[in-house]
């Protein structure tokens, strides 16, 4: 690559979209993993698919997310309808009749 200072002005534009490109790729890319939700079990049921999961909720000041695992673990109902997934929050422990 060429040295910045030999660049033309066009070079540099070019240069200088692609890494602000890459860096919003970069900054959704860690959004992403720190809201994102890791499973930590799984059961099929006739009615769907129950997930327990600790979940990330995103804020930079969240010491539970930032220090510990995250929140939670919390479970999931998860349901296709209509074509979508579609997921109903159950709480910490699971519902009667759901086990």
């Amino acid at each position: 690559m060429k040295e910045l200072r030999e660049m033309s002005r066009a070079e540099l534009v070019r240069l200088k979209a692609m890494v602000e490109e890459e860096l919003y790729r970069r900054d959704r890319a860690a959004e992403e993993q720190r809201s994102s939700r890791e499973v930590v079990q799984e059961r099929p049921t006739p009615r769907g698919t129950l997930r327990l999961e600790l979940v990330r909720c995103g804020k930079k000041e969240c010491k539970k997310c930032a220090e510990g695992p995250a929140h939670g673990p919390y479970w999931y109902l998860y349901v296709r309808r209509g074509g979508r997934l579609t997921s109903k929050y159950l709480g910490k422990e699971l519902p009667e009749g759901m086990a």
